[in-house]
């Protein structure tokens, strides 16, 4: 059996000092900070204790079958993020043949920690509900202490790591316009073609619909491009989109009576959606950016796929036909006034207010364009 290393720039082989470099972007408000070493080395001692359970654990419960961890060549543990919810480190796990990796999402402070135990049954509800794959899967979640010489309770739980998958934005391109800029480790970001891009917004609203609860409308919210909840992986043909985080799982309409209107709790949620798809921040902590329009395609190209998906199983759901149908039959005061409502109902930062609704009056010109083409083309 080889002992797990932790990484930090580079690798920290079994044996040497850990660093004492306190945590970027940690804010506890604790008397003592968390340093990479209390970090990376208590997350090390819970992985090897009990003659690695945890590690065992992992590796039954993945969904592709590998050797047991015996066979394993080589275990890294490399920091990758710290927000304001998680620090994020990879577990890797080397084969003769294969890696296998894993997300370690750690939470310190009280605050952090109540969002990874959220996180964690939101995450293993809806596998249960809908047993999808674009989710990550809670395969491991504990309690347990900090290094040091005043142990402190950490939370962590572990999932899938989506190999290859990066993060992605909306940059400025050569001509000025936000175009889709994705990160790849070690290379130079580099933009998405328009219908890599088309393709992108399909499968991320696709996601989201499938993970709709039409009976309450109940959705993952909040989510944000500009926190990187999406990743993509390029190399796959078409190329693979990820959700790497549930926050949240609830509804926005505004009553809870009007989940029982399918046509008025379905078209908010498309609306809904198609505002929210729009929003990012340029290279992700930059200022407010919007998407253009030839996004839209996508978004309702996605959304299409997924409902009709759901319709197959609940015959009290309107058609997705039906529900553009019901928007483009509102005067175009009544849409906008609509589209406000949704907005209003879906906002993530109180930043974007005024971002928004500079910007509604022409998104509804552009939807309902986009609306009609898709009738059009479909009928």
């Amino acid at each position: 059996m080889v002992p797990l290393g932790a990484g930090y720039e580079g690798i920290v082989l079994p044996g040497q000092t850990l660093p004492d470099e306190r945590l970027s972007g940690y804010r506890s408000g604790g008397p003592t900070p968390v340093t990479y070493g209390q970090y990376l080395g208590s997350v090390a001692v819970f992985l090897n204790a009990n003659s690695y359970r945890a590690l065992k654990t992992l590796l039954k419960k993945q969904v592709r079958p590998t050797s047991g961890l015996d066979a394993a060549s080589g275990i890294e543990l490399i920091s990758e993020k710290h927000g304001a919810l998680y620090s994020v480190s990879r577990l890797r796990i080397r084969f003769a043949d294969d890696i296998r990796s894993f997300a370690v999402n750690c939470a310190f402070s009280p605050e952090q920690q109540a969002f990874l135990q959220v996180e964690a049954r939101l995450l293993a509800s809806l596998h249960t509900k809908f047993g999808l794959p674009w989710v990550p899967f809670p395969l491991v979640s504990a309690k347990t202490s900090l290094l040091g010489p005043e142990p402190a309770p950490f939370m962590l739980f572990i999932a899938e790591w989506f190999e290859n998958h990066h993060e992605f934005h909306l940059s400025l391109d050569t001509s000025g316009a936000p175009a889709i800029s994705v990160w790849n480790e070690g290379e130079t970001a580099h933009f998405l073609s328009v219908s890599t891009t088309r393709e992108l917004y399909r499968q991320a609203c696709g996601i989201l619909t499938s993970c709709l609860d039409t009976r309450s409308f109940a959705q993952i919210y909040p989510w944000h491009h500009a926190a990187g909840d999406f990743v993509v992986d390029e190399s796959q043909n078409p190329p693979s989109l990820r959700l790497i985080t549930v926050r949240g799982y609830r509804p926005l309409l505004a009553q809870k009576s009007d989940s029982r209107d399918k046509m008025l709790g379905s078209l908010h949620f498309f609306v809904n959606l198609g505002i929210r798809m729009r929003i990012d921040r340029l290279d992700g902590t930059g200022e407010l950016a919007w998407a253009g329009p030839d996004c839209l395609a996508g978004v309702i190209r996605g959304f299409v796929d997924a409902w009709e998906a759901k319709a197959l199983e609940y015959e009290d759901l309107p058609k997705a036909g039906e529900i553009f149908s019901l928007f483009l039959d509102l005067s175009p005061d009544e849409r906008l006034a609509f589209t406000r409502i949704a907005a209003r109902d879906g906002r993530v930062e109180a930043a974007e207010s005024d971002f928004v609704l500079a910007r509604l009056s022409g998104h509804v010109t552009e939807l309902s364009k986009a609306m009609e083409e898709f009738l059009v083309f479909s009928s």
